[in-house]
């Protein structure tokens, strides 16, 4: 047999992705920033109440089976000396852009997909085996040399962005996966169903009703098969991302933008809840008005603080940013679910601005421009409220009586969404 050429050793492994995946991120900036939090259980919770749970725990919490989605109670009766933390939105966004620029230098970066992974695309002589170990080694030591030693990462290194993701995911905290295009499907064999990215608890039952239970069951399957399952084009693109190929990237257009918020135990009584309510409306309008577009309807859910009580209301109207309007018609729909709740307490409140659309969208072909409803007043005073509370704090000035509210209201870091840093002064 000839010997390899390290042109034939690319066209083999075919290593098109290293991914990026920062291990228990939120609790590891808690543990790096405060170093009496190192080496011991800690978790970092939304806000501080015993009824809340965790949204990231440190390994030390972890070896004791306290995770994310642990309630507070549980974690205190599987640790009485569990450390708790309260989530802080705004300095996870800083280390973030931290990391983001200790990547950048050492591996050009294609897409940020979360708060916490970053996937960058490897080109020519990176995609040997050993020079695509070397790229990733050299990234987990710069960041914890040059922003903190408790910031441990995990790295996947593959064909497809999704088999990087999943190789990423294999050994933590501190792994390195390679998964090469000639030894598929290799080291998923030993996977669950579920350690594949967008095979979630219904994906997961949907895949057993058609028998398939192993993901040696999955890989065999032709693509026609999974876009039965799937019931789209989802099932052919899953398809080719678990074969190593990366199915054709899909631009996305913005639909709505939501807040929500879970209630401290003295804002729960309905009155109060009411004011969170306001509040989370009025970023809604600063932030649209902030990103150049406007919203023609808004959605409401407020969730009772016992048992599963849930209403929710909406209403369309002509597209506005206009922070007074979009309160008004939010009042409206508040006495609609206070009084279908049946509840003097509420839990949570998310508002939706819905059929948003860019604020300068050109006419259409045959003229028609969408009927905007905004008061030129209302708009030169909501200019210059969004221009203080940039410049002075966030509530420097308020619409109406100033809430007293959990300090990062819907300035939260979600799966898929980063916070820009503007949206914690709005």
């Amino acid at each position: 047999m000839p010997a390899v050429s390290p042109e034939d050793d690319i066209n083999l492994s075919n290593l098109n992705w290293l991914y990026l995946d920062m291990n228990s991120y939120f609790a590891s900036v808690e543990q790096q920033d405060d170093v009496r939090l190192r080496n011991r259980p800690m978790i970092v919770v939304p806000v501080k109440s015993d009824y809340t749970s965790a949204i990231a725990a440190s390994y030390e919490a972890k070896a004791l089976g306290i995770k994310t989605g642990t309630s507070v109670k549980e974690a205190r009766a599987l640790c009485p000396a569990i450390q708790i933390r309260e989530a802080r939105p705004d300095r996870y966004v800083q280390v973030h852009n931290r990391i983001l620029e200790e990547v950048d230098r050492t591996l050009p970066i294609e897409k940020v997909c979360s708060i916490d992974e970053v996937a960058c695309r490897l080109t020519m002589g990176q995609r040997h085996e050993a020079a695509a170990r070397a790229l990733g080694y050299r990234i987990q030591q710069n960041i914890m040399a040059n922003i903190g030693e408790c910031l441990r990462s995990s790295i996947g290194i593959a064909p497809s962005r999704m088999l990087a993701k999943t190789a990423a995911d294999i050994v933590k905290p501190l792994g390195l996966t390679v998964l090469r295009q000639d030894d598929l499907p290799g080291k998923l064999l030993d996977l669950k169903l579920n350690d594949l990215p967008g095979v979630g608890a219904s994906m997961n039952l949907r895949l057993n009703k058609a028998g398939v239970f192993t993901v040696a069951e999955l890989y065999a399957l032709p693509a026609p098969r999974l876009r039965q399952i799937w019931g789209g084009i989802g099932g052919d693109n899953f398809w080719y991302s678990l074969h190593g190929i990366d199915p054709a990237e899909v631009d996305t257009i913005r639909g709505s933008i939501s807040h929500s918020h879970v209630l401290a135990s003295d804002l729960r009584p309905i009155e109060a809840a009411r004011g969170v309510a306001r509040r989370l409306v009025a970023k809604c309008g600063s932030r649209l008005r902030r990103m150049g577009y406007k919203c023609g309807g808004l959605h409401l859910s407020i969730r009772a603080d016992r048992g599963d009580g849930r209403a929710q209301a909406e209403a369309h109207f002509d597209v506005t940013a206009d922070s007074f309007r979009m309160i008004e018609v939010m009042d409206g729909l508040w006495r609609h679910c206070a009084a279908k709740l049946n509840s003097p307490r509420v839990k949570k409140v998310s508002i939706t601005c819905t059929r948003v659309i860019p604020a300068d969208l050109p006419p259409d072909l045959f003229g028609w421009t969408p009927e905007v409803a905004e008061d030129a007043r209302h708009m030169r005073v909501l200019k210059a409220l969004d221009g203080l509370n940039q410049r002075y704090g966030k509530d420097a000035v308020t619409i109406g009586p100033r809430t007293k509210v959990h300090g990062f209201v819907g300035a939260k870091v979600a799966f898929n969404r980063i916070p820009e840093n503007a949206e914690f002064w709005e």
